[in-house]
């Protein structure tokens, strides 16, 4: 997908790239390159369920968290999907959230999330561990 904003309304091989990914993450849309109800409401769900601004128009940010979502296995149809982007965004108890990417903050769009989420982090660590930018467990420190 391009630069510019994809919207309801739109046609082309820009739709198109949105939709096959949209059906790569397993929402049910058909890519048949024009944005109408079936797409918006796909969209409109992703960004629910991280915790974007609901507003169906597909920038930078949503672009980069559909590019994310697809790298990290995520799929609305698996048994805890929404269980998942709630601890992405760090909104499950004993979660912070996010894979260390910054998100940026694009006018036709907020993520309410200061890091573009992603649903690798399906454990919680240890008290024994921390993370490190999200990323691996850091050993306890000796005392």
């Amino acid at each position: 997908m391009g630069t510019k904003i994809v919207k309801r309304g739109m046609r082309g091989d820009d739709v198109r790239e949105l939709q096959t990914k949209l059906h790569r993450l397993g929402f049910d849309v058909k890519a048949d390159g024009i944005f109408g109800e079936e797409t918006e409401r796909a969209v409109h769900q992703l960004q629910t369920l991280f915790g974007y601004t609901v507003d169906g128009l597909v920038g930078e940010g949503t672009k980069k968290l559909i590019d994310a979502q697809i790298e990290y296995g995520w799929n609305v149809k698996l048994p805890n999907a929404q269980e998942l982007a709630l601890r992405a965004q760090g909104k499950l108890p004993g979660t912070t959230g996010g894979a260390g990417a910054e998100a940026r903050h694009y006018p036709e769009e907020t993520p309410r999330s200061p890091t573009i989420p992603d649903a690798r982090h399906t454990a919680v660590p240890t008290s024994s561990t921390s993370t490190i930018g999200g990323g691996a467990p850091r050993p306890p420190s000796k005392r």
